[in-house]
C-alpha cells in the first residue's frame, strides 16, 4: 500500500502543483500514471477519507485529527501515530502513518536530509570536553521547511488555532520556543525481519515528527533548532488544551498566516526588549 500510495502522489503532485502552488517552485518529477489522473487522485482521497486525513490543494494542506496526549517525559515527538511513544509525545493521531506521508506527498513535500554526526579529528582533550567543547560536529537537518498549526474548540465552542511552536516550552528560557523550523523527511521503507519484504517503518512504529534529532530517520519530520540535539529540551506551555481533547493537527506547505502573525510579533517583542535594556543602560552609566 505504501509503495503504491507514494507512487502515485509522486504521479499526481505535478498537476496538483499547477493548479494550487503559488509559490512557483518545480515539484518532484512525477513517475508515470497507468490510469486517469482525476481517477487515482479520487480514490487516493477516497483511502484518505478512511483514516481521516483531509487534503485541501486549495489552502495547500493536510489536516489530520488527533488527541492531546499527556507526556510523562520531556517532549520528543509532536505527533505520533497510536502505536509510538506516547509517555514523551504532545498530540496522537490514530491514521496510518503510510496514508499520512502519501497525503504530504501529493501537498508537494520534498524530503530533505536528516541531522548526521560527526567526531571532530583530532579529538578534543579530555581538558577541553570537560570545559564545554563539543566532541561531535553535528549537521542540523537541512531541506524546505513547512508549518503546522493545531486547531480546537474550548468548552463555550470557541474555535482556537495556535502554531505548533507556542505550544512547545522551551525549559532553557522558560518561553514558547523560537528559531526553529520543520523538515520532511518521507520515513523509509526497511525490512522488519530476514528474507521478508520492506514494510513502512513508521507504521510499525507509529513515531511521526521529532523534536529531536533521531537516527534513523523512521519518522516523516524533525525539528531543527540549535539544541534539538539534546532530548531533553522541551515541554508543553500553558496554552495546551487539557489531555484528550480532540484536535486537527494541520500540514501547511507554505507560511500559515498565523506563522506570519507571530514571526512579526515576535520582531516587535525583541525589539522592545532592546529599547529596554538599551534605557537602562544609559540611565545607568
Amino acid at each position: 500500500m505504501m509503495l503504491r500510495l507514494c507512487a502515485t502522489a509522486f504521479a499526481l503532485a505535478a498537476a496538483c502543483a499547477a493548479q494550487g502552488s503559488q509559490d512557483g517552485k518545480q515539484p518532484p518529477k512525477p513517475a508515470p500514471v497507468a490510469t486517469d489522473p482525476q481517477k487515482v487522485l479520487a480514490e487516493m482521497k477516497e483511502q484518505f477519507a478512511k483514516e481521516g486525513i483531509v487534503f485541501d490543494l486549495t489552502a495547500r494542506t493536510v489536516s489530520v485529527p488527533a488527541v492531546v496526549n499527556k507526556p510523562q517525559d520531556p517532549v520528543e515527538y509532536l505527533l505520533i501515530q497510536k502505536k509510538g511513544k506516547r509517555h514523551e509525545a504532545v498530540f496522537v493521531t490514530m491514521a496510518k502513518p503510510s496514508v499520512l506521508n502519501a497525503a504530504l506527498l501529493l501537498l508537494g513535500l520534498v524530503p530533505g536530509k536528516n541531522a548526521s554526526y560527526v567526531e571532530k579529528k583530532p579529538a578534543p582533550t579530555l581538558e577541553e570536553v570537560q570545559a564545554g567543547v563539543d566532541p561531535i560536529i553535528v549537521t542540523p537537518p537541512q531541506g524546505e521547511p513547512f508549518f503546522m498549526t493545531v486547531r480546537w474548540q474550548d468548552v463555550e465552542g470557541k474555535a482556537i488555532e495556535h502554531c505548533v511552536e507556542d505550544l512547545l516550552l522551551d525549559l532553557g528560557t522558560q518561553k514558547p520556543i523560537v528559531d526553529c523550523s520543520w523538515v520532511y523527511l518521507g520515513g523509509r521503507m526497511a525490512k522488519i525481519y530476514r528474507n521478508e519484504p520492506e514494510v513502512y517503518i513508521a507504521d510499525f512504529e507509529g513515531n511521526l515528527i521529532s523534536v529531536c534529532y533521531l537516527s534513523p530517520d523512521n519518522h516523516l519530520a524533525t525539528m531543527v533548532h540549535k539544541d534539538a540535539r539534546d532530548d531533553r529540551n522541551w515541554w508543553t506551555t500553558n496554552l495546551m488544551p487539557e489531555a484528550d481533547t480532540t484536535v486537527e493537527f494541520v500540514f501547511h506547505r507554505g507560511e500559515s498566516k498565523l506563522h506570519v502573525e507571530r514571526k512579526k510579533r515576535l520582531e516587535k517583542e525583541k525589539a522592545e526588549a532592546e529599547a529596554k535594556q538599551e534605557k537602562a543602560s544609559e540611565g545607568g552609566k
